[in-house]
């Protein structure tokens, strides 16, 4: 039942609190080095360089393939920042998207049930791998997660006010789902319109007045959004028409012109299995602890019988768990029908998953004590020998074998771990994991699960702070990139051969300003190009013998595969020599 005047103010900023240290600080330690950041910070670097907020070009030919609103934060952040699109600044819209839906989150458990149950679930959900990756990276995944999961609880919200049903639309709901709309399409209004009135009807609301309701709720959701793709067409003609509609339609029914993430459905239960850890290990061990309840009636019911006891359970249960049950099994039946899977379509499942996780930790702090502590101890172990074991590499480093690859992750952890904040960051997980080894020798089951989930933030920051940038700065081209600029000069266009239409150079391209364009799409005459080792046969054959071609640098980083090395030629055409 909701409590309205239940006093949740100090609990809410201490919430807010521990995730604004945990997520904000390091989101800028990162350099970029995989495809899928740099693609998405690059269309907000595009709309600040052509003041195109609709449908900017990046590389010279290429139009986004999603809806703007993550493009139009980092923009807007840019623009505050002097024009200047940082890798912190990318990734800021998804922490902060974090941080407002667990905030959210809290406050709609805790006025509903309790405030240690509503610490505990926003704590496992912040904490859950899947969730901790996705926070920290540039990508649309969380700010549509933030969007769509608050845009259910406005309409539980609505639900509350008005429990034996109204037709009027939700115009919070509404507002937070033209939000996800305009952050992945239609699929942003479908998923909170389709739970919301799965459970009115459960609830006893009448069809059509549910229907007209939520109905409403969605379509006024959707006139913001109409107005962007009107525009968008108008610019991008039928080449935009094409990407709209594979991206919203052609990825659900698998009439993709391309294979994007085709996975079948088994893939969604390992993918939330894998991305609920480490809370997937405390689950395991749950499944030891037998029940005291004992079984009610040995006799056996008729099937019909059978179907109704459940459904008469199921409509009976507290609101608050019939609609988390329905959030997260109805989310998660929709990604199973796809051909194209990805653990980050299940992300707005994992809030739901979450409170039914300490719901389940509060029945195993009674019945399973051993369960909750044994966690307790595997995390601060686990936690204790990880921060020793990165002290041990910053000193001495560690054997690499001859893989240049490890030689250089350990090469840069060694000179970045002396640093304040890492060196800080070291000793809050050690110093911290021994105040949780007294509490789990002497504490209650339920105390000692609530630092332990303290803790595992710990664990984050020291990820975060030293383990992280050194495994994945030394896989960026920010340093090739450079390199090209002072060569081809900082102004000047340089140019890109790639023969699969899907694939760019855009970590180079985000580090030099979005100057890089297709050398196949412009047919120039004479400047600089780079081509992957991979693809240099194929460039020899797309030129045709028309061009003296002129190597002037190969870019390798350590450990990198002959075929992803980075050729920079120098290019004229012949015809221009002889003249």
């Amino acid at each position: 039942m909701l409590n309205r005047n239940k006093g949740i103010g100090w609990e809410t900023l201490l919430v807010a609190g521990l995730l604004i240290l945990t997520f904000i600080p390091f989101l800028g330690e990162n350099l970029f080095s995989t495809k899928g950041e740099p693609r998405e910070a690059i269309v907000a670097v595009s709309m600040l360089q052509q003041g195109d907020w609709i449908l900017p070009v990046s590389s010279g030919a290429d139009i986004p393939y999603k809806p703007p609103m993550l493009a139009w934060c980092i923009a807007v952040l840019g623009w505050l920042n002097g024009g200047v699109v940082t890798e912190f600044l990318s990734r800021l819209p998804s922490a902060l998207s974090l941080i407002i839906m667990s905030v959210a989150g809290f406050r709609f458990f805790a006025r509903r049930t309790s405030v240690g149950l509503a610490a505990a679930m926003t704590l496992i959900t912040a904490t859950s791998v899947e969730v901790f990756r996705t926070a920290t990276i540039c990508r649309v995944d969380m700010l549509l997660t933030m969007f769509l999961v608050t845009g259910l609880y406005a309409l539980y919200r609505q639900w509350e006010r008005h429990r034996t049903g109204t037709w009027l639309p939700s115009l919070t709901a509404a507002a937070l789902m033209t939000g996800a709309v305009l952050t992945k399409g239609p699929v942003g209004m479908l998923l909170p319109c389709m739970v919301v009135w799965v459970f009115r009807l459960m609830k006893g609301n009448g069809f059509w007045q549910t229907t007209v309701s939520v109905g409403l709720s969605g379509v006024l959701s959707l006139i913001v959004p109409f107005f962007w793709y009107v525009a968008a067409y108008q610019q991008g003609g039928e080449e935009f028409y094409r990407l709209a509609m594979e991206e919203n339609f052609g990825r659900f029914t698998g009439t993709m012109s391309y294979e994007s993430h085709e996975n079948p459905v088994w893939y969604n239960f390992l993918s939330l299995a894998w991305g609920l850890a480490p809370y997937t290990l405390l689950l395991l061990f749950g499944v030891c602890v037998r029940s005291k309840k004992q079984e009610v009636g040995k006799e056996k019911l008729e099937v019909r019988r059978r179907i109704e006891s459940w459904w008469n359970r199921l409509r009976g249960m507290d609101s608050v768990e019939l609609f988390s049950l329905l959030a997260a099994v109805l989310i998660f039946l929709f990604y199973c029908f796809p051909k194209s899977k990805r653990s980050v379509y299940l992300l707005p499942v994992y809030p739901f998953v979450g409170y039914f996780i300490a719901v389940y930790v509060r029945k195993l702090a009674r019945e399973g004590k051993w369960c909750v502590k044994a966690y307790g101890w595997i995390i601060c172990i686990t936690g204790i020998l990880s921060g020793i074991a990165v002290w041990i590499v910053a000193e001495w480093g560690i054997p690499s074998a001859g893989n240049r690859g490890v030689e250089a992750v350990v090469e840069y952890m060694r000179g970045y771990a002396h640093r304040f904040w890492p060196a800080l960051m070291w000793l809050l997980v050690i110093g911290a994991g021994l105040l949780l080894c007294k509490e789990l020798l002497r504490g209650k089951p339920r105390t000692c699960f609530g630092w332990t989930l303290v803790y595992t933030l710990c664990v984050y920051c020291l990820l975060q702070a030293m383990v992280l940038p050194a495994v994945m700065n030394v896989k960026s081209d920010k340093l090739t990139a450079e390199e090209i600029s002072r060569i081809a000069g900082e102004e000047n266009t340089v140019y890109s051969y790639m023969p699969d239409r899907l694939s760019r150079f855009y970590t180079v391209n985000y580090y030099m300003d979005d100057r890089l364009r297709l050398f196949d799409r412009e047919n120039p005459q004479t400047g600089y190009v780079i081509v992957n080792e991979g693809d240099m046969d194929s460039f020899t054959k797309y030129t045709g013998g028309k061009f003296r071609l002129e190597e002037v640098s190969v870019f390798a980083k350590k450990g990198d595969k002959p075929r992803k090395r980075i050729h920079l030629l120098k290019f004229e055409k012949k015809s221009l020599e002889k003249c």
